[in-house]
């Protein structure tokens, strides 16, 4: 049985992550019992979310959580055989030993550790990749939150925070399709361009270099109707205060916090605004709307056939760079969705 690698949690974080924050351990495979597969990876996710978890869930010595796809090379269970892809939550690892039959709980429903590679992916041309990005949770997320939860219609004006990463992109494009005018907010000058220009944002911003209360006085005269929002923080209560009435907010992640979770920033008051403008303030899980995830997916993948959607992959190479490439996206460095290919 061939040896394996791990990054493992080496310190708690508390602000900005690092690499040192991380650290390489090598294990040796142990004989499967009955049931069991060793998986070997291929293609690893590079989620914000690991931040969230570094903060809060983790403790040193813990592997670090995250999605992958990986090949089946030894197999006791009939139904997962040898040379089988398959993509779950088995964490950073080039090697895993599960039993396909096990689950983990996620907001309270239960989720199978590995399962098969979407259905949609066969004949599509998409990468292998493409169930960690847009036929994966990313993707969902973007489909999910604009029918399920704003339930959007076309003439809105959206606004969309985090706008060139892994969901924001995909949900521009979408929301554009569906004839909403779509205002993007990143935090690089070269993103603004790549989500204005190649993707068809009607406005884009960089919220570092330009001011929000100005920018949205020119992009949504009128008011915003739909604000999903991945930052929170200052950003977040200034949108607020530029809400059309009875508007929507999707709350999607609290980035401004991931990398200073202990620190309450100090934000502007806006319960007026709320109680004024009448607004719908509410929070997102993908998880609970899983019962309609083919459908979902089925429809992403004919927008991604069509040239509706283009998914972005921005692709790392190699294992031993993984860590990295989660401190480049935490940075704002990169953009898309971030793969690592093992």
């Amino acid at each position: 049985m061939p040896v394996f690698k791990q990054w493992l949690l080496s310190r708690k974080c508390h602000d900005l992550p690092c690499e040192e924050d991380f650290e390489m351990h090598e294990e040796h495979t142990v004989d499967l019992r009955k049931g069991q597969v060793l998986c070997r990876a291929l293609f690893m996710s590079v989620d914000p979310i690991v931040r969230l978890y570094m903060a809060y869930g983790m403790r040193p010595g813990d592997l670090v959580p995250g999605r992958q796809v990986a090949r089946i090379v030894e197999s006791r269970n009939k139904e997962f055989p040898k040379g089988k892809l398959v993509f779950g939550n088995l964490g950073w690892q080039t090697y895993s030993i599960v039993d396909p039959d096990s689950t983990f709980e996620m907001s309270g429903l239960e989720l199978p550790i590995v399962e098969n590679l979407p259905r949609q992916l066969d004949n599509s041309g998409l990468p292998k990749s493409a169930c960690l990005g847009v036929l994966g949770i990313p993707g969902l997320i973007a489909y999910m939150a604009l029918f399920y939860a704003c339930k959007v219609r076309g003439g809105e004006t959206i606004v969309i925070s985090s706008a060139a990463g892994q969901v924001g992109h995909i949900m521009g494009q979408i929301a554009k399709y569906l004839g909403l005018k779509v205002i993007g907010y990143t935090g690089n000058s070269d993103k603004v361009s790549w989500i204005k220009t190649d993707l068809g944002f009607d406005w884009a911003f960089n919220y570092k270099t330009q001011d929000l209360r100005s920018t949205l006085k020119i992009a949504a005269p009128a008011g915003v109707d739909i604000f999903i929002d991945s930052v929170g923080g200052v950003f977040h209560n200034v949108v607020l205060e530029s809400m059309a009435q009875n508007g929507r907010v999707c709350i999607l992640g609290n980035l401004a916090s991931y990398n200073n979770p202990k620190v309450v920033p100090m934000v502007p008051a806006v319960d007026m605004a709320i109680a004024l403008k009448e607004l719908r303030i509410f929070g997102f899980n993908v998880f609970r709307h899983f019962d309609r995830k083919e459908e979902a997916l089925d429809q992403l993948l004919d927008w991604c056939k069509d040239g509706i959607v283009q998914p972005f992959e921005e692709t790392v190479e190699g294992f031993e760079n993984l860590a990295k490439a989660f401190v480049n996206q935490m940075e704002g460095k990169s953009q898309g969705k971030v793969i690592v290919r093992v």
